[in-house]
């Protein structure tokens, strides 16, 4: 009765392989349904992962991430100095020294801060790369050449800010070389880099916003 059974059962006849066809041409590629299917599992797999670091405060991504709060504890001896306070005193750009500085500041750390600079130094360098406690309008219209504030008063601030508060060598090269290229020492470090082109982004933003505000009725 079995021997009946499986002698009925077809044996399927072996199909020959041309051997000119590449083995990879033989395996089977997966099908879209799959690779979504494992695409998903992948994607659900690293935000889980992601999730998990985050809870235990050890994500790459979130210590990357600025924050408002750190920031003002980088900086805070600085802002309530009586002689850094005294910078509220001068206008610059489009409002006072004070409130340039405070801007390059957090841009500069912002950006470091994400390209996992020294964000410590760059955000006191760009704090400090204007401690200047003078009117450099009033000093321009007394100089012929109309360029010696742009040169000289990185060092005037290099020399406050030692005279108050510890500086470091990347601080103080931020300071320096914040005005390059008009300066003509090129930054020696990332840092320097960052802190002048905050400073520039900064006054692009101050006036921008001053000329929007002057067009309003």
């Amino acid at each position: 009765m079995l021997s009946d059974t499986l002698t009925s059962i077809p044996i399927p006849i072996p199909i020959p392989i041309p051997i000119s066809i590449p083995i990879f041409q033989l395996i089977t590629a997966p099908s879209v349904e799959f690779m979504l299917a494992a695409s998903l599992l992948i994607l659900l797999s690293a935000v889980h992962v992601h999730y998990m670091m985050a809870r235990a405060d050890t994500s790459p991504v979130q210590k990357l991430l600025p924050r408002r709060v750190e920031f003002v504890s980088i900086v805070q001896d600085i802002l309530l100095h009586e002689e850094f306070i005294k910078l509220k005193d001068y206008r610059h750009h489009t409002n006072h020294i004070y409130d340039h500085v405070n801007r390059v500041a957090y841009i500069s750390y912002c950006i470091a801060k994400v390209l996992s600079l020294n964000y410590t130094a760059s955000a006191r360098g760009g704090l400090l790369h204007d401690f200047f406690l003078y009117d450099w309008r009033e000093r321009k219209a007394t100089d012929n050449s109309k360029a010696l504030h742009g040169r000289e008063h990185p060092q005037i601030a290099l020399d406050n800010a030692r005279r108050y508060f510890p500086v470091s060598e990347r601080e103080a090269d931020s300071i320096l070389k914040h005005m390059f290229p008009k300066t003509s020492s090129p930054p020696r470090y990332l840092e320097s880099v960052v802190v002048s082109l905050s400073d520039k982004i900064a006054t692009v933003i101050e006036y921008f916003c001053h000329l929007a505000c002057r067009k309003r009725p």
